[in-house]
């Protein structure tokens, strides 16, 4: 009973995303609004590659041209919302984020990435697996297989590996294991996962951290995911990374 009530909340999910573009609404803003509902849907015991949305993006992704050999932007919504076509127009690249995304997820799709055999890899991800009662030690034993992959399938792609980003707890509440205490903790153990593996560990989280802490208001639309201006920013700070 309880799957099917779940089932029917995330059918609902979609049927809501579709009705927001039928009344006008951007194809970006109903995604988004379908990514909300459904993670507000999930459990702890529920994996990010059972949502609508993350298959329904995983098909997208299947079928969608790209340029060959692209660089590939990869984890969860906050890649999954930035407009990196716009950000980057000179570069060819591939946004395979998708909102409410986890290690798990990225395992689950990884084959995806490594059949591009892109050139470059920018990674994040991280923070829904702190939402969904992930803890830091599970967290990081499927991030290193994530890099273990990667480096096996891609020998000559380099790796970038992004900290993850602190969250507004004032304006969006503290969920699961996801505090920016623990946030800090995880990027620590990511970090010592880069130089494991020799990767470029791109340490921005500074940049969007205030003197609380927490990601700045002015940065965020809803206190988790950022704005244009936030987008912007990261953007600079990678920026020499995705050129050169």
């Amino acid at each position: 009973m309880k799957k099917f009530c779940v089932w029917i909340l995330g059918f609902t999910a979609a049927v809501i995303a579709v009705f927001i573009l039928y009344c006008g609404g951007t194809e970006k803003a109903a995604a988004q609004t379908e990514d909300f509902l459904e993670d507000m849907l999930r459990d702890e015991n529920t994996p990010s590659y059972l949502t609508l949305y993350y298959r329904r993006k995983h098909l997208l992704f299947a079928v969608k041209p790209h340029a060959p050999h692209p660089i590939v932007f990869f984890g969860d919504s906050m890649t999954d919302r930035g407009d990196w076509d716009a950000l980057f127009p000179d570069v060819p690249l591939v946004n395979l984020g998708i909102g409410g995304d986890t290690t798990d997820g990225l395992l689950n799709r990884i084959d995806q990435v490594t059949a591009m055999q892109p050139p470059k890899i920018f990674l994040m991800i991280g923070t829904n697996d702190l939402c969904f009662y992930h803890d830091i030690p599970t967290t990081l034993e499927n991030y290193d297989k994530i890099l273990s992959i990667l480096h096996t399938e891609l020998p000559d792609t380099t790796i970038y590996i992004e900290s993850v980003l602190p969250f507004n707890e004032t304006i969006f509440p503290e969920a699961g294991l996801r505090t920016n205490k623990n946030i800090l903790k995880l990027n620590e153990g990511i970090k010592k996962l880069a130089e494991k593996y020799n990767d470029t560990y791109l340490d921005i989280t500074p940049d969007f951290t205030d003197k609380n802490g927490s990601l700045p208001a002015d940065l965020t639309v809803d206190g988790l995911h950022l704005n244009q201006k936030g987008y912007e920013l990261w953007r600079d700070k990678i920026c020499n990374y995705v050129k050169s």
